[in-house]
C-alpha cells in the first residue's frame, strides 16, 4: 500500500519539475486559438506555449508578468485578428505596453511579432485592416530594442486573402498551415539570439522581401 506522504511527495516533486520546465523556458509562445493549435499538431513540443482560445492583447497584459518573471531567451507573439472589430489604433496601444513591459522586465529577451494571418470567406472581418494593423506593428517593433518583426501574412496569401487550402474555417488553420508557420520560424526558434541580432543577419533578413524586418 502506498503512503499518503509517498503520493504527496511524488506529487509535489512532479509540480517543482513541471515549475521548473516553464521557470527555464527559453521560448515562449503568446496568442489566441492559432497559436494554441500548435499543441496538436505537435509543432515546437520545447516551447512553453501560453496561447489561449479567444485570447486578446487586453488578456494578455493581465497575464503577462508570470511570463516576463521566466526572463526566456524569446518571445514569439501572434495576437490581433480576436479585436480586429476595434480601432487599430487601440490594439496598437495595447501591443505597445505588452512590447515595453516585456523589453523592460527582461531586456535579454528577443521579441518576434508575427503579423496577424488573413483570413478568406469571412465577410465580418477584413483583410485591409489586417493589413493596415500589420503595418503598425511592423512600425512599433522598429521603436523596441530586441524587437524583430515577422512577415508570416504574405506567405499564407492567395488573390490577396489566406490560402483557403489552409483553413478550416477561413481563420483557423489545417495542419498543411501549421507546417507553413513552422517553416517560416523555426530557424528562428532555433537559431541563438546573438546571431539572430548580429548585424550582418539583421541585413540579410531586412533587404529579403517576405522575411522578417527587425530593429535593434
Amino acid at each position: 500500500m502506498v503512503s499518503g506522504w509517498f503520493r504527496v511527495g511524488v506529487v509535489s516533486a512532479a509540480l517543482l519539475f513541471l515549475g521548473a520546465t516553464e521557470a527555464l523556458a527559453k521560448t515562449v509562445f503568446l496568442g489566441g486559438s492559432q497559436t494554441a493549435g500548435w499543441k496538436y499538431v505537435g509543432g515546437f513540443p520545447e516551447v512553453v506555449n501560453k496561447g489561449v482560445v479567444s485570447n486578446t492583447t487586453a488578456k494578455i497584459l493581465k497575464t503577462l508578468t508570470p511570463v516576463v518573471g521566466m526572463k526566456p531567451e524569446k518571445i514569439f507573439i501572434l495576437e490581433g485578428i480576436n479585436e480586429i472589430w476595434s480601432p487599430n489604433a487601440s490594439i496598437l496601444s495595447r501591443y505597445r505596453e505588452i512590447l515595453r513591459r516585456i523589453h523592460q522586465g527582461s531586456p535579454k529577451t528577443v521579441i518576434f511579432v508575427q503579423s496577424v494571418l488573413p483570413v478568406v470567406n469571412r465577410p465580418d472581418l477584413s483583410n485591409d485592416k489586417i493589413r493596415d494593423l500589420n503595418a503598425g506593428l511592423r512600425t512599433l517593433c522598429a521603436e523596441i530594442p530586441g524587437c524583430v518583426y515577422v512577415d508570416l501574412y504574405s506567405h499564407f496569401t492567395v488573390d490577396g486573402a489566406l490560402n483557403a487550402a489552409l483553413t478550416t474555417d477561413g481563420v483557423h488553420l489545417r495542419p498543411d498551415g501549421y507546417k507553413l508557420w513552422q517553416a517560416l520560424i523555426e530557424k528562428y526558434v532555433s537559431m541563438p539570439n546573438e546571431e539572430i541580432m548580429r548585424p550582418e543577419i539583421l541585413a540579410g533578413l531586412a533587404g529579403q522581401s517576405g522575411q522578417p524586418q527587425t530593429t535593434n
